[in-house]
Order: C-alpha cells, then structure tokens, then sequence
C-alpha cells in the first residue's frame, strides 16, 4: 500500500533555481557550439539563435510555472498532462519518464563523465568510463536516499561551483589580450538565412534541456503557488544570459570559421586564451558540470514515480516514503535502470528513439495552459504566464517546426520516431492493468 504521508517541503526559490541551472548547465554547452556555428554565417545570427533559443527555454519555464501554482504538487509534466488531458496521456508520460527518459539522461551524463575522469586520469581501460559512470550514480542516488536536505545541498554546491568556474572562463574572455583579430568581428555578414538559423536552433535547445526541472519537486517547495514560477524563470534567466556570454568568449577566442571546426570549442577557447593550464582546468570543470547534471536529474525523477503510485496508477511499492521522507524505493528502481541502461551502452540509442515523444509531451504540457485558461477560466492562478498568449504559443510553434522536421528532413528520423512511439505505446497495456487494479480500490472508497 503506498505511503500517503506528504513529502517534507524544504526547498525555496533559490534551491529550485540551482536544480534549472543544474540540470541545463551540463554537457551541451561544450559540444554544441561548434556545430552551430557550421549553421549560420556570422556571429549576429551565432549569438542570435542562442538568444532564441533561450527565449523558447524561458517560455516554456514561465508556462510551466503557471501550472505549477494550479497544481502544487511534485511529478512535473506527468501532473499537467493529467490535468489537462486526462490519466491516460498522463500516464505514458511518465512511463517513458520512468523507462527511459531519466534512467537514459543519467546514463548519458554518467557515461560522459567517467569519459572525462578517465582521460583526465589516463585510464585506458575501455571499461574505466562505466565503472566511474556507475559509481557515480551509486553514489549520488545514496546521497539523495539519505533525505531532501542533503540531495538540496548536494545540488546546490555543484551548481555554485559550476558557476563560479564559468565565471573564470569568462574573466579569460573579457580579461585576455589577444593580438590576432576578433571572432567578433565583423558582427554581421551577408549569406544568412532564417532556415541556417532554423536548424541551428535544435542543437541550442538541446543545450537549454532541463528547464522545467524543478516542476518535478514543486510539491517540496515552500508555497509552490508563487515560488515554481520564479524559480524556473529566475534558473532559466541565468543559464541564457550565461550561454551568451560563453559563446561570445568562445568568439572573442577564435573566428566563426574556427569555431565549426573546434570538436570541443570550450577547451580551445581555453588554450587561445589562457594557455595549457587553462585548458588543463577545464576537464575538472566539465566533469562538474555534467556531476551536477546528474544530481539534478537523480533528484527530481523519483518524485514523477512517486505521483504516478501515489495515483494509484504504477507499481504500488513505488509510492512509499522513507522516514526522510524520500521516495525511496522511485529512488533505487531508477538507480538500477539508469545502471542496467550505461552497462548495456543501448541509453544513447533509446534516448534517440524516444527524443520525439518526449518533445511531443513538452509541447502539449504548455498547451495545457491554454487548454485549462479556456476549460476553468474562475480558477485563481496565483502565478500567470506574462505576455499571454504569445508566450506559451512561441514554444508550441518551434517545438511543432522541430517535431515536423525531424519526420520529414531526417533519412533515419522519421524510422526512429516511429521506433520510438512503439516504446512509448508499450506503455497503453500497461495502463489499462494499472486502471483496472486501482478501479475496486476506488469503489470501495
């Protein structure tokens, strides 16, 4: 029987901000840049698609905010849909949270950073880099076990330090003479088009993934009704003006030409700018990064999990409290998902595959505004989204161009999304098993 206790609420507006900024600031911004600078032909339209970027990001976050303060409770987008659309829609969400989107995510990340130790150390074991990934999952799912204060103050410290070290890359950026020409220079070009900004714009919202992540725990939240909202807008805000700054260091480093051509532009920013110690520096950097990444998502999962069982709508067990008041068991089933998933090397492969299910959900969670402002119009919203309609309607529109090129420009794209949709579908018998068992439960009531 789950535990119907309710989750200590220990977080603020600050804690809630450092888990966005954790769990958008990880890997993207050391890998994307490059590619979009193949995309566009001048600095303007490089820091441009950014700024779009960015914008959507925050749109999505302010969105998200408003159904935060409707409802008030952990479990994120799997809450809003449900609301919205109804148990069903809900639910698959969560399924491919609990199967694949998280366990994948922390997988991914794990994966990178035992890359990053095991070069930083010379290990060259090609079994180095799962052994330090599955260590650091076991660690930090025991570290979040323990309670929500030490999991918060976890978060908070690697974000803080995260912070602190992009604040030295950018001192080298701004700090740093160079004698060769700035990549600044000249800011704008002819030869840029809306479709090279267009197709930039995905690699970008990769790197701005992670924006709703404190909607996964706004039930532990201190008046979630206000504090979602400006946690999400005040988390997302920061990693969108921290974006453009590190791009315009990565091109105030080296020209747009040389930076399509950077496979890991941070770390030649890094070396142009401050030599082989800076560049030595930023390996202990990203593995922060990506650890802090993790934690965020180790952190805000299980409490999906955890309402879907508190529904009576998933594994029974799964809704129980510890006495920390941490859904404990939501904790250790994705621990040894996410393990199983960086074992088997397939979590790159499912993540791909569901990628398009997953923007689908994101996309009809902000629709729901729109779909519960029209359906309970009298229902007090302590928190609104400003510049409604346009706002939430931006991140439909791109999120729609997104999935509609992804099914039509891609060669394998459209096979993996189908691929993908199976997955998820595997989750409708699933539900209708759930449904039936928690249907005399509810009569009984």
């Amino acid at each position: 029987m789950e535990d119907d206790r309710a989750p200590a609420r220990g977080l603020g507006v600050l804690d809630g901000s450092l888990i966005v900024v954790g769990s958008i600031v990880g890997a993207g911004i050391f890998l994307v840049s490059g590619d979009m600078a193949k995309l566009v032909r001048s600095p303007a339209a490089f820091l441009l698609t950014w700024l779009l970027g960015g914008g959507v990001a925050l749109s999505g976050a302010l969105s998200n905010g408003e159904l935060g303060g409707l409802f008030p409770r952990s479990g994120g987008e799997y809450v809003y849909l449900r609301e919205a659309y109804g148990p069903s829609l809900g639910f698959l969400s969560g399924w491919t949270s609990f199967w694949i989107a998280f366990p994948g995510s922390i997988a991914s990340l794990a994966a990178g950073l035992g890359a990053t130790v095991a070069d930083m150390f010379g290990w060259q074991s090609v079994w180095a880099p799962r052994a330090v990934g599955g260590l650091a999952i076991a660690a930090l799912t025991a570290i979040n076990a323990l309670g929500l204060q030490p999991g918060k103050w976890t978060q908070n410290v690697l974000s803080v330090v995260k912070l602190l070290a992009f604040a030295g890359l950018l001192g080298l950026g701004v700090l740093v003479h160079r004698d060769t020409p700035s990549g600044l220079t000249p800011f704008f070009a002819p030869g840029d088009r809306a479709g090279g900004v267009a197709t930039a714009l995905i690699p970008a919202l990769f790197a701005y993934s992670g924006w709703n992540a404190a909607t996964y725990v706004s039930g532990e939240m201190r008046d979630p009704r206000r504090s979602l909202g400006r946690a999400l807008a005040l988390g997302t805000a920061v990693c969108v003006a921290l974006y453009l700054a590190i791009n315009t260091a990565y091109l105030r480093a080296m020209p747009l030409s040389g930076l399509s051509h950077a496979r890991e532009p941070a770390r030649a920013a890094a070396l142009l700018l401050g030599g082989d110690t800076a560049a030595a520096v930023l390996s202990p950097l990203v593995a922060v990064c990506v650890l802090s990444s993790m934690q965020a998502s180790v952190l805000v999962g299980p409490r999906i999990y955890h309402a879907m069982a508190s529904d009576r709508l998933f594994f029974a067990p799964l809704g129980r409290l510890s006495a920390q008041s941490v859904p404990l068991v939501s904790l250790l089933a994705q621990g040894v998902i996410s393990l199983a998933l960086l074992m088997s090397g397939r979590f790159e492969e499912l993540v791909r595959f569901t990628m398009s299910a997953i923007i689908a959900f994101s996309t009809l969670t902000v629709a729901a505004v729109i779909v519960l402002r029209v359906r309970r119009p009298a229902v007090e919203r302590v928190f609104r989204v400003p510049g409604y309609p346009w706002v939430p309607l931006l991140f439909i529109a791109v999120n729609v161009w997104m999935l509609w090129s992804v099914l039509t420009y891609a060669d394998s794209s459209p096979r993996e999304a189908l691929f993908g949709l199976a997955i998820v579908a595997t989750g409708v018998p699933a539900y209708a098993a759930f449904r039936a068992r928690a249907r005399p439960q509810e009569t009984s009531r």
